[in-house]
Order: C-alpha cells, then structure tokens, then sequence
C-alpha cells in the first residue's frame, strides 16, 4: 500500500502524517526521512531501526495491555515534532540513517518470538513516520499471535490511522498540552487535528492510553489540565487510562525544574475529580494502582515498571466481583494449587528440580530414552512426594522439541460428562507462563462432540502439576489442557490416536497416581501389576485389576500405543512412605515413557 500521491510540479505528497508535505523530487519531508524518489516517496529508514530493546509493557506506558509482559521495542532516527523536551532526540531529531545492518521484518518478528515477547511497540521516535516498514512488520507479527503497539505523538494521517484497524492493537498518545497556540508555535502541530485523531482511534476499537508530560509553569495550570481530563471523560471515554508523566530537564529545556511529586498529585486529583476511572504517576518510582471500577478493589499493583499485586482472574475479570476487566488481557489459565503442591517461587522449583537431577546423576541413571518418544505417564501429587518420579521421565525429553504438549488428566474436584479443553490464552506458572495452543485447542473444541470449554474445571491439580515440568523442560513448546470426567477411554483415544497418526510436532502427557491409602506392602503387589501392565501395553489388566485416579487416560494412551506397535517402559516407581516414612495410608506414583 502507498501513503502518498501526486501533486503540483513533479512534486508528491506524504500521506503519513497530518503535515501532508509536498516533496519536491530528492527532498524529504519535515521527518527527514520520506524522500521523494522521483517516482514514489521512499521511507528511507525502511529495514533499519537506530534502536531494538526489550521492555516491560509497563515502560511505555501501557498499564492495561498484557500486563507484566515483555515487548520489543523499536525506533528509527526522525520526527515529524520538534520538541524542545525530547528526551529521545538523539534519535528522533537525527536525520543521518546507519545501514550497517538491515532487520528485515520477518527479523523483528522471529526477535520478538526468541525472547518471549508478546507484543512489538514502534515507539522512541515518531513511529509513523516509517509506518510502509511497520505495517509489514504488523501482519506477519498477527501471524505470530503478536500485539502490536504505537507510542506516537498522535498526529497521523487519517489514512494511516484508518489503515490501522485490525493490525495495531493500542497505542499511547500524547497530549502534551490543550493549548492550540503551544502545539502551532512549538511543536509545528495542530491541536484539533490531533483531537480528532484520538476520537479517530477510539472508534476503530484500538485500545489507546493517553499520556502527558507535566512541564513546570507550561502546562500544569489546574486550567489545562482540568481541560485535558475533561477532553479524555467526555470525547474519548472515562476509562481510558492518563498518564501522568514527571518532566525532567532534557534537550533545550534545561532551565525549568523537575516536576515535583506535589505537582503530579495535584494533576492526579484533577483527573480523578473530573472522573476518569484510571490515573497513574509516571517517572516518579511511585506505587500505581489499578482499581476495579465496579467494586473499586486493587487489581493491579505497580511500584515503576513492576507489578507487585495481581488479582485478576483468569488474566482478564476482577478476581473480588468477577467484573470484565477495561483494557487488552491475555486470558489466562491461573495457578491453583501453586504453595500447597508446588511452590510459587521460580527459583525455589528450579532449586528442587536440580536436586533431583542431581540424585539421578549420583545414580548413574541412564536419561537416553530406549526409543524414540511419543508420549510419558507422569503423576500428579505435590513435587515433595512424586516430583523426582516426574522429573526421571522429564529429564528423557532433552533431544525433542514439539511445539505443543497435549497434557491429559483427570478431574478430582467437578464431576462433569465428557471432557474440556482449555480455551483460555496462556497458562501461568511461577516461572512465567506457557502460550496455550489455541489453534489445536478450538481444532479439538470444534471437531470432536465430547470435547468442550468448561472454564471452572481448569482448576486442576492433574494437569496444573506438570505445567511447571513443561516450562523448564520445554520453554518453547505450547501447551493444550485436556481435563476429563466422565468419559470412556475409547473416546480419548480418538484424539491420541490422530496425534500419533497426523501431528508429529505434539507430545502427549498423561496424568495418574496409582493406588490410593493401602498399606505399603498392598500398595505395592497392586501397583505393581499396572507397571507390568504398562510395560506389555495391557488394557485387559487395566480394566480390571489397575487402580489408578487417571486410568481412563493411562488406558486411552495403551490402546494408542497397541494400535500403532509402539514400546513401552516404566522409568520409575515409589509411594508416598518414601518421604513419610508412613507404611499405613500410601499413595503409589510412577512414570513411563511410550514410543
């Protein structure tokens, strides 16, 4: 697509920005960057960002999109402003280009895939002045499952904006002042426009966040600052959030002091009085709150760029009155059994998981799989009692890289008919979460009649406890949750059955504990006809002489595993009186590996 178009006397002009310069051949625009080429105008600055940088979301600042992600971050040299505050102009006020090397779109997006971030912003300088180069960036970025962001100064074209819809998922915006003669005399800009353009982006449903910097004796009048607010309450909405920035004495503005806190609270009370829903202090390493606008309980906590409160549920409702949360959420399939079956510290479970490696190196334990694996048996309790007998199985996977674990488990807590498949976005754990397969998931959803989205089922320890095994064991994989009631295991071996025949890229996990609360010595002699069971792939025995809380899984997999002649070997097996020292009540655990 072009964003330009003929003009008087060979000229052309840029439909980039609300400047709409007309370039004469082998000039650039006020940007500096935008070159007529005789032809066409050429964004110069195409393939080659003067800056790439991984931040938190919360550094934009973008307080409602994703919280506590990470974004990559990218700028260019130019500007189509001239701030005397800039506190980016060794970017944005350069016009001299390095093409030392050139980042291809694609190379944006696979930086922003290798480090785990879940959006890209355009942001340091004005992005819209190299928007040809982010628009390619954006569509292949929504391929990815990326957000994309602007941090702009908000005087786009309206094609621009209007090109916008369905590719750039929320901005923020400055308004840096409500004083028409400022924004002409100083900035070279038109207040009105720049009005118009915010009311433009909320009507096109990108989410935008408004901030202002607040400059000493320039714009922090109670004045103009009541003007903004009401701007924002009464032609934008009440819930978008205003950020209130503290001014530091920067480029050519050196003779004005740093805003005081009392400063910022005075804007603060401002907004808050004229009714906007969300405020927040920026660049003052102060506590920022975002409270539920039905029940009015913190949600989110901030101190800088740092969340230390997180009460939503299921990434996306007010956990105190299960109100819809305003801004862009990843739903999120929550941790319930995280400081009673495992803890929620990373570091704690990485520790615990080095123990057991290191038990297994002491050992001598062979880790090389006998065959090429296709799926493991792994029990569920608390990491305590079976996380070494998980782990032993885990640490076989070193060598395969799917790009989704199907976990398949049992529910302990709702008792329901059929199964469900989690639907949500991503799947937390204390070492970050884990990106839900939803392609794979609605294909299940949609494609098998025993299979439905159940939300409230998801809150299962089965299926929860290896979740943290898959993301240190395999932090690239996606992950699909499958909890059953009740169900035969003829029907989940339909869906374990197609995997192994059509998708090679998926790993199959599934949940069980053995035996339940015998004496040790029972306990044994029982499960130890299931470990032969599954060492010989016995349905027979399974069906009759197993007790197991995820037999219906273990017997799905068996038959799959028969089907398609495949092997099976138990890699490790031990009850709860290991750790007790309780003979009386044991529970048996094991794991396996199957290929």
């Amino acid at each position: 697509m072009n964003f330009y178009k003929p003009s008087n006397n060979n000229k052309l002009t840029c439909t980039l920005c609300q400047h709409y310069c007309n370039i004469s051949q082998g000039k650039t625009g006020i940007c500096g960057v935008n070159k007529n080429t005789v032809d066409k105008i050429e964004c110069l600055v195409y393939g080659y960002p003067a800056v790439i940088n991984i931040d938190p979301i919360e550094k934009k600042p973008l307080y409602h999109v994703l919280p506590k992600s990470k974004t990559l971050s990218i700028g260019t040299v130019g500007c189509n402003f001239k701030c005397s505050f800039c506190q980016n102009h060794g970017i944005s006020q350069e016009v001299k280009i390095n093409k030392e090397k050139y980042y291809s779109p694609q190379a944006i997006v696979n930086l922003a895939l290798q480090n785990d971030c879940k959006s890209i912003s355009y942001t340091y300088n004005e992005p819209t002045i190299f928007y040809p180069y982010i628009r390619d960036i954006a569509i292949l970025a929504k391929k990815n499952g990326l957000k994309n962001i602007f941090v702009s100064n908000g005087f786009e074209s309206t094609e621009v904006i209007n090109d916008m819809q369905g590719l750039i998922d929320a901005a923020n915006i400055d308004l840096k002042s409500f004083n028409s003669e400022y924004y002409k005399k100083h900035l070279g800009a038109d207040l009105d426009k720049l009005k118009q353009n915010l009311k433009l982006f909320k009507k096109l449903g990108i989410w935008i966040e408004i901030t202002t910097l607040v400059i000493p004796n320039l714009n922090d009048s109670n004045e103009e600052l009541r003007d903004i607010a009401n701007f924002i309450v009464n032609e934008i909405s009440d819930t978008t959030p205003w950020h209130l920035s503290a001014f530091h004495p920067d480029y050519k503005m050196l003779d004005r002091p740093r805003t005081s806190i009392d400063s910022l609270q005075n804007a603060y009370n401002i907004g808050k009085n004229v009714g906007l829903k969300y405020v927040y202090m920026g660049n003052a390493s102060l506590e920022n709150n975002s409270k539920c606008t039905k029940c009015d309980s913190i949600f989110l906590q901030r101190i800088t760029y740092k969340t230390t409160i997180d009460n939503r549920k299921f990434g996306v409702l007010c956990q105190n009155c299960n109100s819809k949360l305003d801004g862009i959420y990843n739903t999120s399939r929550d941790m319930s059994v995280a400081n009673s079956f495992y803890s929620s510290s990373c570091n704690e479970i990485k520790k615990q998981f080095n123990h057991f490696d290191n038990i297994l190196k002491d050992a001598n334990f062979n880790n090389k799989p006998p065959f090429s694996p296709k799926a493991i048996i792994s029990p569920h309790a608390g990491f305590v009692y079976s996380g070494f007998t998980a782990n032993a199985v885990y640490s076989m996977l070193e060598g395969i890289k799917p790009s989704t674990i199907l976990v398949i488990g049992p529910s302990h807590k709702h008792r329901f008919k059929n199964a469900s498949v989690s639907m949500f976005d991503e799947y937390i754990t204390p070492c970050g979460e884990i990106s839900i397969d939803k392609n794979y998931a609605s294909y299940l959803k949609n494609n098998y009649d025993f299979i439905d989205f159940i939300p409230e089922v998801h809150n299962e320890h089965s299926t929860e406890t290896q979740a943290p095994f898959i993301k240190d064991k395999f932090p690239k994989s996606k992950i699909v949750e499958i909890v059953y009631g009740d169900i035969t295991y003829e029907k989940l071996s339909l869906i374990i059955d197609e995997v192994f025949e059509k998708y090679s890229h998926i790993f199959i996990v599934i949940s069980t504990d053995l035996s339940h609360f015998y004496s040790k010595e029972k306990a044994n002699k029982l499960d130890n006809i299931c470990l032969q069971a599954i060492n010989n792939l016995d349905i027979s025995t399974w069906e009759t002489a197993c007790e197991a809380c995820g037999r219906v899984g273990v017997k799905a997999l068996l038959k799959s595993a028969k089907k398609y002649n495949f092997n099976s070997k138990v890699i490790d097996y031990r009850t709860s009186a290991d750790i007790t020292n309780d003979d009386s009540k044991v529970v048996g655990y094991t794991s396996a590996i199957i290929g």
